[in-house]
């Protein structure tokens, strides 16, 4: 097997050298860029199969980045930043890291989320489409599933109001709530929706599925007095269920 190639995105010299003897020794070709113009234009040249890019660049923030390179499925994208906030972690996670890590950190634990991206891509290579996008089971013609007033257009990717406004979701948001609409009544756990938002086995960082459902259930109200229609099964996940009144 070819050793694997990674693009670490860091200005701080310090922690590129520790970082690429560590990787080098462990089998990876590591190349180092220290701005996003670099980064650019080394991706550009070149495929990588795992990226380790910081958020705090001279020249930008590393999250557009990120957003971009997980678009791939194929590549893994690991954060490393001193950011520690659990916004921070939610975010960078939501938008498409593998993994997030803080500094200051031990070499191992970067070596060891370096190797579980690694064992993800080469148990579940890239899927040919997003599993959020293939046509969900109970939806209709129009590929839209309706629920109590609500309509999620599966090809628009929208969901709509009782009003029929359209409610703003994001990717990671739609995601989660297709998934949880084509296994209707079935409790998910947290693997289970981080793979349908991810499309591929995912790690997960428990809080940033918490975090999406809390911003659904607050986006899609329930009429008062009744429950939400994401229900919380403690220590498994998530599933969504209808009251029999809103079922007829």
């Amino acid at each position: 097997m070819s050793r694997p190639k990674v693009l670490l995105l860091d200005d701080d010299d310090q922690i590129s050298r520790l970082l690429d003897e560590a990787l080098s020794e462990d089998g990876c070709d590591v190349l180092i860029v220290r701005t996003i113009a670099e980064f650019q234009q080394e991706q550009a040249n070149q495929r990588f199969d795992i990226y380790i890019v910081d958020l705090g660049l001279p020249d930008g923030n590393g999250l557009s980045l990120i957003q971009e390179l997980a678009q791939d499925p194929a590549c893994g994208v690991i954060i490393v930043s001193g950011r520690a906030a659990e916004t921070d972690r939610v975010v960078g996670l939501e938008i498409g890291a593998d993994d997030y890590i803080t500094k200051p950190f031990r070499v191992r634990e970067v070596l060891a989320r370096v190797h579980a991206v690694l064992r993800r891509l080469q148990k579940h290579p890239a899927p040919p489409t997003h599993p959020a996008d293939a046509p969900e089971p109970g939806a209709s013609s129009s590929g839209s599933i309706d629920f109590d007033g609500y309509r999620l257009d599966l090809g628009a990717r929208q969901l709509y109001g009782r009003d029929g406004s359209e409610i703003t979701l994001t990717t990671a948001e739609f995601n989660l709530l297709a998934a949880l609409l084509r296994h209707r009544g079935q409790v998910l756990n947290r693997d289970q929706l981080m793979n349908a938002i991810k499309g591929r086995d995912w790690e997960s960082y428990d809080r940033a599925v918490d975090s999406l459902v809390s911003r659904l259930r607050r986006k899609m109200p329930t009429p008062e007095g009744r429950s939400h229609y994401i229900r919380t099964v403690h220590g498994i996940g998530y599933a969504f269920s209808l009251p029999a009144s809103a079922q007829k």
